[in-house]
């Protein structure tokens, strides 16, 4: 048992008993005297005198105070866990002649402390049956919530974008193998889906609820020549073919073969699936694809749209009129007089005189790789191993966000701000009157066709935020792909070249090598590899 305390109300003053503990219980703490004492209202004793008694091996009587005059009932004294999850209760014993704590009075006192759920009828019997003071009784747990688990997905194809061409050990590039397709079979397993758990609620002994974390809402998507099983957990391709992951759904195409050039003999070739061509593209013609365009041969002054990956096994003879546009990756032998736009990176041997943009990186990396004229922009990093050239040719080359996407993001804000607006003005009227119709009231004629208008126009408004808040998101990553943006010379920049980091512009005047290219308050730094 532990030690414990209790006041003795005697003529000539108020006495404190200290009991010992027994059987290895816990001695006084004179911290819960003291604490105790100036709780009851008795501010005055000798701590010392207190601490002997405490530490004393028998028990131990000593004066505290002047006489009380009344007598003191039991105490009890709760503590309430951080979490709310467990109330822990400590009984103090009445003076000699005071009144026990009854039942109702532990009832009160836990209800006081708002204390609601999971009391224990059990510790509080156990207490009045056989009291043991100044010892932890749990009085009350509360319910445990079972935590929740986001649900995943597992994809059985290949998913990894951004896939860059082999370098060879003697520095070319082998755009030979570039297994970038991934071919699935009919009837194979595309996706499964292991769903989220959300848990179970719990409740503290305040009987307030203790919500497990929200999980994510996730399930399956997919588009054509895709089924997904009864349960809704797997998805299988329905088709021999090419599988794709955009925007999370998975797609699987069709590949269409040219078995030979793009030219008079085939005219324009537009398919939703995939494309692959076994020879040249033709001056003048055109290949558009759902999926992937992958060329063998050579691309002349031709257009190549893919709402995926772009491969030229071979490279780009541009002419001027080439253009190249892809949802995901191009990777090319080489590029000249030709303008490409990548929704990711592109890869490269060489390019020369072309204006190319790729949302993350250009990436010029074969024996020589050299960019030479035009203009080449990536949002996060342009890595080359020959900038520019002896000759001094113009090479514009660009990473990062520029002055004028900064005012774009001011605007699209400046814009959400008058939409919230507008959108605040309308809401009271729709809800008022939504409100009447809503009770069953007949509006007349007029002010019904004004609910109607001003329900049209809301709408409107909020498809508005919508588009809007999709640009400024859309905006937003483009600041966070260019935040550190860089261009990094393995080799040798030339005289000639115009460097663009975001703001900040530079143009050299002499050779540097080895370097790496970053903005430096609206400067533009150069450190060296």
């Amino acid at each position: 048992m532990n030690g414990y305390f209790q006041l003795d109300i005697r003529d000539d003053g108020t006495y404190l008993i200290a009991f010992p503990p027994t059987d290895g219980g816990a001695p006084i703490s004179i911290s819960e005297v003291t604490r105790y004492l100036n709780s009851i209202g008795i501010p005055d004793y000798d701590t010392k005198t207190l601490g002997d008694a405490a530490r004393a091996e028998e028990k131990t009587a000593v004066r505290i105070t002047a006489p009380l005059g009344y007598e003191e009932s039991g105490a009890m004294d709760v503590d309430v866990s951080d979490d709310y999850m467990s109330a822990i209760a400590r009984f103090y014993p009445p003076s000699l002649k005071g009144a026990r704590l009854t039942k109702n009075d532990i009832l009160a006192t836990l209800k006081k402390e708002r204390i609601r759920f999971g009391v224990d009828e059990e510790a509080i019997a156990s207490f009045i049956k056989n009291p043991q003071y100044c010892t932890d009784y749990i009085i009350a747990r509360g319910e445990p919530m079972v935590q929740s688990k986001n649900g995943s997905i597992e994809y059985f194809f290949e998913t990894q974008k951004n896939l860059a061409p082999k370098l060879n050990e003697d520095g070319t590039v082998d755009y030979h193998e570039l297994n970038l397709i991934s071919a699935v079979n009919e009837g194979q397993l595309l996706a499964r889906l292991t769903p989220p758990d959300p848990g179970t609620p719990g409740t503290s002994v305040r009987g307030e609820p203790v919500m497990p974390a929200k999980v994510n809402d996730l399930k399956l998507k997919f588009g054509k020549n895709v089924r997904i099983s009864e349960d809704e957990t797997e998805i299988y391709s329905m088709v021999e073919g090419h599988a794709m992951l955009t925007n999370d759904t998975v797609f699987v195409s069709d590949v269409y073969i040219v078995p030979a050039n793009v030219d008079n003999s085939t005219g324009d070739v537009e398919y939703n699936g995939s494309v692959e061509v076994k020879g040249n593209v033709n001056s003048g013609f055109s290949v558009k694809a759902g999926g992937d365009i992958v060329v063998e041969g050579l691309v002349e002054g031709a257009t190549l749209k893919a709402k995926g990956k772009i491969i030229v096994k071979l490279g780009v003879h541009g002419m001027s009129n080439a253009l190249l546009v892809a949802g995901s990756s191009i990777t090319v032998k080489f590029v000249e007089n030709a303008e490409m736009y990548s929704d990711e990176s592109i890869n490269a041997d060489s390019i020369i005189h072309s204006n190319i943009s790729a949302k993350y990186d250009v990436r010029v990396m074969g024996k020589k790789g050299f960019i030479i004229g035009g203009m080449v922009r990536a949002g996060r990093q342009i890595v080359t191993q020959t900038l520019g050239s002896d000759l001094g040719a113009l090479t514009k080359v660009e990473v990062g966000i520029n002055t004028k996407k900064k005012k774009q993001l001011r605007d699209i804000e400046n814009r959400l701000k008058s939409l919230e607006e507008e959108k605040n003005k309308i809401e009271p009227t729709i809800n008022g009157l939504g409100k009447k119709v809503a009770e069953g009231l007949q509006l007349p004629d007029d002010k019904l066709a004004f609910l109607k208008s001003v329900a049209v126009a809301y709408q409107d408004i909020k498809k508005q935020m919508y588009e809007t808040e999709t640009e400024y998101a859309e905006l937003m990553e483009e600041f966070e792909i260019g935040e550190n943006a860089n261009i990094e010379v393995i080799g040798d920049a030339y005289p000639g070249c115009n460097i663009n980091i975001s703001d900040a512009q530079k143009a050299l005047t002499d050779k540097r090598s080895h370097c790496r290219m970053i903005k430096s308050g609206v400067d533009v730094k150069i450190d060296i590899l």
